[in-house]
């Protein structure tokens, strides 16, 4: 048993001995060539100047870099607002500089403005409309309030570029927005009787509601009971479904 272990440590020195040897070996190797091979090869390689080829279109850069004995090593192209579509935006190495022939260069080739898809917003409500247009990098101009009877207030009922167009981003879209029904000014319940107020709510649809204690006397009419709106709880402007709030005047 000792002498299986014995066996056993010995050819495991040997091993060890023996990788030992050939990463040396391989290590010489590699500092001869390194030091008297790569430099007369590196050195034989000319130098060249780059040249500028930003602003170019591939197919013109293209015989100009091999002229210059460089090659292209990768193209990527990106979204650009202000060179156009297919023209070089940027160079790597950069243009001037000396490298040795056969570089590889790296370009930066322009898509053009990037396009967007306008979505449909109609009957969206104008908040709605706002989050579907920031989320696809556009933006809402100019927003324009229009009485509408049907629809509900802050419903989009118009918008300045057609859905399905292709605009660039960023670009804005103006909206046209329900206002709701046409309304009424609280001045228009200054001044009138009970009577005319209750008319004048119906008319457009509003909630009528007395500010101050009133106890009604069975002997007077809704005729002869005179008002004046509470400025302090009503809205200065009224819309459908709104409550106007009014205060009985004293006799």
């Amino acid at each position: 048993m000792i002498r299986d272990f014995l066996h056993q440590r010995i050819g495991m020195k040997q091993v060890a001995i023996t990788l030992g040897i050939v990463l040396i070996v391989l290590f010489t190797i590699l500092w001869i060539i390194d030091t008297f091979v790569m430099p007369p090869f590196v050195h034989a390689i000319k130098v060249v100047q780059v040249p500028n080829i930003t602003g170019l279109t591939l197919s013109k850069a293209d015989p100009i870099i091999r002229d210059a004995k460089l090659r292209v090593a990768e193209v990527r192209e990106v979204y650009s607002e202000t060179i156009p579509k297919g023209r070089i935006i940027s160079q790597l190495p950069f243009a001037g500089s000396e490298v040795r022939e056969g570089r590889r260069m790296y370009i930066t080739v322009s898509r053009g403005i990037e396009k967007v898809l306008v979505p449909y917003l109609i009957g969206k409500t104008d908040r709605d409309a706002l989050l579907n247009l920031l989320s696809i990098g556009l933006q809402v101009g100019e927003t324009i309030f229009k009485e509408d009877e049907d629809k509900p207030y802050g419903t989009v009922l118009e918008q300045s570029i057609a859905p399905g167009s292709k605009i660039p981003f960023g670009r804005s879209i103006s909206l046209i927005v329900s206002q709701g029904p046409p309304g009424i000014d609280l001045v228009a319940f200054t001044g009138i009787t009970l009577n005319q107020a209750k008319i004048l709510a119906m008319e457009y649809d509003l909630i009528l509601e007395i500010s101050n204690g009133f106890e009604r006397d069975p002997n007077i009419s809704d005729q002869d009971i005179f008002i004046e709106p509470d400025i302090t709880r009503s809205p200065e402007f009224l819309r459908r479904g709104e409550t106007v709030w009014i205060t009985v005047l004293p006799r």
